[in-house]
């Protein structure tokens, strides 16, 4: 019991894991293609070496290193902020100075400028050590050679410019340049250059600012200059290097975070960016058919639609490498109006454009104006061909429907080639590839629709066309194994065709379904009455084998239809135009023969299922119908319509017609169509007369003169008047079989 409940639960999430398959599938498929369109090329560059060709920036781009050149040099050009230093650093910088030219004035006196200059260097280090001066041994001979008083008048007359300096406002980093200038106002004043040279040292040495810069505040000010420089952006399609251009390391960075460089990994923005967006698409497709069209959901519709899908796209990626203009977009659309349904090829039309128009900035970055403009082509030229295939489904309509897409898309992409202000030539260039685009997909739509149809074994207006024609290997050994059966399904599929355009079927559908409807019977053609010349082998059977024999040709044709490649469609009007009705012939035979409580009814049920659709219920109709007017004696308009309206009560009655979404409006317009056709099979034929008609008298040949202009013609016999009944109507009244 268990291992059957698993296998019932397995069975029933079968379908539905086949179609989580063949969406991931798909995604993944349609995945790989526009990352594969919109990856840009990768280059092979260097910093300091050529370009081999112009790189353009394939979205917009920040150049951080020019970027942060300028925003050093902003900061570099903002002047320090200052505080005061301690208020007593004038008292400390003058103490200093005195100090140090005490010092100095102590040491001369025990040295001359020979000793000076005789001294090793270790000696001589030791004395500008011991005095913390950096002065050479000609400075100090210069000092030794010098009066003492012009030493301590130097000493007074710097110590004068340091106090008037620190009185003033010395700001940090500005004490050289204020040391210099009293070293030139020391010279001015006539001191030598060994004299001036060790005041200036002596106050390199002591003099200290009194403004210090504030660093917090400066470095929050060069911040603030920092910010105030806008990035540098190079934007879409701009040129980054150009050919035989020296690569820089400014433009290296900007072709590496656009990952234009053969060493970069994969983008991962990007990556994230069409999943998301690819994901978004076809999410709303599953919502769409989910709402409207749950019965595409199954494996095989659509799988036909992510074939499709798929098919478009990679083709669209192929010519977008010509022209994003030419990509062609709306064969998927006319693909899906022929092989599914108009409707939802309107809503796929647009989803394709979306996914498609992805590949449109594949070499320029993406939403560009060609994008824009896929998606208002898609837009613009669905309701027309949806409007066209409504009326028609012929290739001719194909052709057609492809002129028409070719000359909305011209309209749309010159449209907006004018509003975007583009050059007129550009614009009509973009508007011929476009058009060009649309008389693709007429062309390739007649290609690939033939190739689907038999892949996926459709039943299309045009297979179903050729399903009908008499030469077909089934219905030409229907019309010489089971002529009965064969002209039975002639009839029957006028009648379910003109029912089924009645209720708004599909009339080919059931014609042809009509026409294989009964294939089945081809097993055994002989057990079935319009098959039987005189003997009829049912008399010697017995009625439960009989029953088994005749519930067996739905199921024995769908076998048939199956090995023959019979699309879906026609398959179930094969199972289904029986239903699950009785037998009731014989089933009555065997309850007279054994009883009713030794005979199942069960057994004399034909296997179903009952009708799902309308197609398949006016077949069934028609099917009960045209068997029983035969039996009608004396037929005329009122019979007929009675025995219609009675049969098909019964089979509602039955529960037949209970899966078929039929109405009871509906099965009103299907008796009336039904009465209709009927009534000119069984026409009234007049009587005719038993007239014998006179053989024919040949007139005699001409005799040649030599002068036919002179002699008279000879007058011709007249035939005589013959009687002849009226011209007989091409149909002629069917046998009984």
């Amino acid at each position: 019991m268990k291992n059957k409940k698993t296998g019932a639960m397995v069975s029933r999430l079968a379908p539905a894991l086949q179609t989580a398959g063949i969406v991931v599938v798909t995604y993944a498929i349609l995945a790989a293609l526009l990352l594969l369109g919109v990856t840009p090329e990768q280059h092979d560059i260097r910093v300091g070496l050529p370009a081999a060709m112009d790189i353009l920036a394939t979205k917009d781009v920040k150049d951080t290193v020019t970027t942060d050149q300028k925003k050093e040099a902003a900061a570099a050009q903002v002047e320090p902020s200052y505080k005061s230093a301690d208020s007593g650093v004038t008292s400390e910088v003058l103490s200093e100075l005195e100090t140090r030219f005490a010092a100095l004035a102590d040491a001369l006196p025990g040295l001359t400028s020979q000793r000076v200059l005789d001294m090793n260097d270790q000696d001589f280090e030791a004395l500008n050590t011991g005095l913390g001066l950096t002065l050479t041994r000609e400075q100090y001979a210069g000092l030794l050679e010098s009066d003492p008083a012009l030493l301590r008048e130097l000493a007074e007359d710097t110590r004068k410019q340091v106090r008037d300096l620190m009185n003033t406002t010395l700001l940090e980093g500005q004490e050289n340049a204020a040391i210099a200038t009293m070293s030139r106002s020391l010279s001015a004043a006539g001191y030598a250059p060994p004299l001036v040279a060790a005041a200036t040292e002596i106050m390199r040495l002591s003099v200290r600012p009194n403004m210090l810069i504030d660093e917090e505040a400066t470095e929050q000010n060069r911040e603030k200059a920092r910010e105030a420089v806008d990035t540098v952006v190079r934007v879409k399609g701009e040129v980054i290097v150009r050919r035989g251009e020296i690569v820089t390391n400014a433009q290296y960075q900007m072709l590496s975070s656009l990952g234009l460089l053969k060493e970069d990994s994969v983008d991962i923005p990007l990556m994230a960016g069409i999943a998301l967006t690819l994901a978004l698409v076809l999410a709303s497709l599953g919502m769409y058919l989910a709402r409207y069209h749950k019965e595409l959901l199954n494996p095989k519709p659509l799988s036909l639609l992510c074939v499709i899908f798929v098919l478009v796209v990679g083709l669209s990626l192929a010519f977008s490498r010509w022209s994003a203009y030419l990509m062609p977009v709306s064969l998927g659309m006319l693909l899906i109006a022929l092989l599914v349904n108009p409707r939802v090829a309107l809503y796929f039309n647009i989803a394709l454009g979306m996914t498609a128009s992805l590949l449109a900035g594949a070499s320029n970055g993406l939403f560009t104006v060609a994008m824009f403009s896929i998606v208002l082509m898609s837009l613009a030229s669905g309701p027309v061909v949806v409007l066209l295939f409504s009326r028609s489904m012929q290739r001719t309509t194909t052709l057609l429907a492809g002129m028409l897409i070719g000359v909305s898309n011209f309209l749309v992409t010159f449209a907006v080639g004018l509003i975007n202000s583009a050059e007129m030539s550009t614009s009509l260039t973009n508007a011929l590839w476009a058009m060009a685009s649309g008389l693709i997909c007429g062309v390739m739509c007649i290609g690939f629709q033939p190739l689907l149809e038999w892949i996926f074994n459709l039943a299309t207006n045009p297979r179903l066309i050729e399903l009908s024609n008499p030469n077909q290997p089934i219905l030409r050994r229907l019309l010489m194994e089971a002529p009965g059966t064969y002209h039975h399904s002639i009839i029957v599929a006028n009648l379910a065709e003109a029912a089924a355009e009645a209720v708004g079927g599909n009339g080919l559908l059931a014609r042809v379904g009509a026409y294989y409807h009964d294939i089945g019977k081809l097993k055994r053609p002989t057990y079935f009455k319009e098959n039987q010349m005189g003997d009829n082998p049912h008399d010697r059977t017995d009625p439960r084998v009989s029953a088994a024999i005749l519930t067996a040709h739905p199921r024995d044709g769908a076998a048939m239809g199956q090995k023959a490649r019979l699309p879906e469609p026609v398959l179930d009007i094969i199972r289904q135009h029986h239903g699950d009705g009785v037998v009731l012939w014989f089933y009555d035979k065997a309850v007279k023969l054994y009883g009713a409580d030794q005979t199942d009814i069960a057994a004399f049920r034909y296997d179903g299922p009952r009708p799902h659709s309308k197609e398949a219920a006016v077949v069934m109709l028609a099917d009960s119908i045209e068997a029983a007017v035969r039996s009608i004696p004396e037929p005329n308009p009122e019979k007929v319509d009675a025995l219609i309206r009675k049969l098909v009560r019964a089979k509602l009655d039955d529960g037949q017609l209970d899966q078929s979404d039929l109405t009871f409006g509906d099965l009103e317009k299907i008796c009336s169509a039904f009465s209709t056709v009927l009534t000119g099979v069984f026409h009234k034929r007049i009587e005719y007369p038993d007239v014998t008609i006179p053989p024919r008298k040949e007139a005699p040949a001409p005799v040649q003169e030599e002068k036919p202009a002179e002699t008279p013609p000879e007058a011709e016999p007249k035939e005589e008047a013959v009687e002849t009944p009226p011209e007989e109507p091409e149909e002629a009244a069917e046998d009984e079989h």
